[in-house]
């Protein structure tokens, strides 16, 4: 046999074992549940047996992997515009893509028990699981039913990347705030309880709050979802949500009207948003 023909054969023969070996050679899935905060953690997980905690807190593990957690860089050595924005971008994007990544994994599995609850009864798992989601989303609803599954719907569901960084970019200038900078809070969020974070310079007379403190970039992004997806203020935007979701296209530029109540400005602060948005579109884009 020449030599030729025999690495043919010897080509051949490794793509057809390669093609075999792949299902097994694919790494599994990220399952991530080290990561959860303590509003994700299961409440109903002691009512079950060890095989179906296990299979609950696989079915609220993050699917993707917590990304390498970074001080905030320094974004004011950027002199060019755009540089200094696709690097604040960048530096933010990771944690978002990851929060959306859990809410499109749990909302599915949301949908896959609805279905098949109007075939046949649910397991002891399929309903603490719907549980602890009432209780992680603070729905205060006390059946596994068609509402209920409705108010779920509303709340796990995810926000569009665009209107996050915008928000960021807004809220921290653009990553150089004090805030951003001292605590990882890109949002500007507040906490109600002495010693909870950092007091603003300009806090009025008469007023408590703080400017919340995170540990990493990745706990502030996911008190931001959990903000929006929860607190009754956003009530607005997750309905605006839910209806073009039902339209089938959920986009940032859609929900920018359901953050009315998320600055004392008001509609001043709901134009600007939407002025940054389709300003920089193109810079998220690229």
């Amino acid at each position: 046999m020449k030599k030729t023909e025999l690495s043919f054969w010897l080509v051949l023969w490794a793509v057809v074992l390669y093609a075999a070996a792949y299902p097994w050679l694919k790494p599994a899935p990220v399952e991530d549940i080290a990561s959860l905060a303590d509003w994700q953690m299961p409440s109903k997980l002691e009512a079950l047996d060890a095989a179906d905690q296990r299979k609950l807190l696989k079915r609220l593990a993050y699917p993707v992997a917590l990304p390498k957690l970074l001080p905030v860089p320094d974004f004011t050595q950027y002199k060019d515009v755009v540089k200094k924005k696709k690097a604040f971008f960048d530096y933010l994007l990771p944690f978002i893509e990851r929060e959306n990544a859990r809410l499109l994994h749990i909302r599915l599995q949301i949908i896959e028990v609805q279905q098949k609850q109007t075939q046949q009864e649910l397991t002891v798992e399929e309903y603490a699981f719907i549980y602890s989601l009432y209780d992680e989303f603070k729905l205060d609803y006390p059946d596994v039913d068609e509402e209920g599954f409705r108010l779920l719907l509303t709340r796990v569901d995810m926000i569009p990347a665009d209107l996050v960084l915008i928000q960021a970019a807004k809220e921290s200038g653009w990553g150089t705030s004090r805030f951003a900078l001292e605590a990882y809070n890109f949002f500007g969020q507040w906490c109600f309880r002495a010693g909870c974070g950092v007091v603003p310079q300009k806090r009025s007379a008469g007023k408590y709050h703080e400017v919340a403190v995170f540990p990493d970039v990745a706990a502030a992004i996911n008190s931001y979802f959990y903000n929006l997806n929860t607190f009754y203020v956003y009530e607005d935007l997750r309905q605006i949500r839910a209806k073009r979701r039902a339209e089938g296209e959920v986009a940032g530029h859609h929900l920018v009207t359901g953050l009315i109540r998320y600055s004392e400005r008001g509609q001043d602060y709901v134009n600007e948003i939407h002025t940054m948005l389709k300003a920089n579109t193109k810079h998220i884009d690229s």
